[in-house]
């Protein structure tokens, strides 16, 4: 005989607190998969993914080459042609909006550096991704060369990513100004949590 309760079974949803300065990027899984020719298999990533932009959830910023959400528990971005190039970054994360001359000083002061082996960089120049060198430039380091793709150039791009051991830096070209973040190191997503 099966036992019955005449108290109501309301759910709720439990409380589950988002962990700070978690990051989730397979950015050096795509540098990998560029170098041995072939795209890596990201689906491990599809549930730590889902729950970034989830948790970014806010104001949509976007330009013809990315869309980024920027919110109180997070940032999370993703190309529009190829989103499964993304970038998440749990908690509290706070960007501020730059002039073109305040945009061009960080940007050539970090392309100066990638170039010089110092950090590793992505730009992009145009909307078209990889499909001309001067669409892109990329400055990465694999099995301990220094490999650079495309053209390093002074123009500003629509979207520039630059990591050094502190910390990565976020450049993105608005309609009228640029959205700039620094983010500290993080915490990478532990194996655990891996789909």
């Amino acid at each position: 005989m099966a036992l019955r309760s005449n108290k109501s079974k309301t759910r709720t949803k439990p409380n589950i607190p988002t962990p700070s300065g978690l990051v989730i990027d397979p950015q050096r899984l795509l540098f990998e998969g560029l170098e041995a020719g072939s795209f890596p298999n990201l689906e491990h990533l599809s549930l730590a993914r889902e729950f970034a932009r989830e948790s970014a959830e806010g104001r949509c910023y976007e330009n013809g080459l990315i869309r980024l959400w920027h919110g109180p528990q997070g940032l999370y971005y993703e190309f529009k042609e190829f989103p499964v190039a993304f970038y998440g970054r749990l908690g509290v994360v706070s960007g501020e909006y730059l002039s073109e001359a305040e945009a061009q000083e960080i940007f050539w002061e970090d392309i100066s550096k990638a170039t010089k082996g110092y950090g590793e960089t992505v730009v992009f120049y145009t909307e078209r991704l990889m499909q001309s060198e001067q669409d892109f430039y990329m400055a990465y380091t694999y099995e301990n060369f220094r490999i650079e793709r495309g053209e390093a150039r002074f123009s500003l791009p629509l979207f520039m990513r630059f990591e050094t051991e502190e910390g990565l830096r976020l450049l993105m070209r608005l309609e009228q100004e640029y959205l700039c973040f620094w983010l500290p190191k993080g915490q990478p997503l532990p194996r655990g949590l891996l789909a």
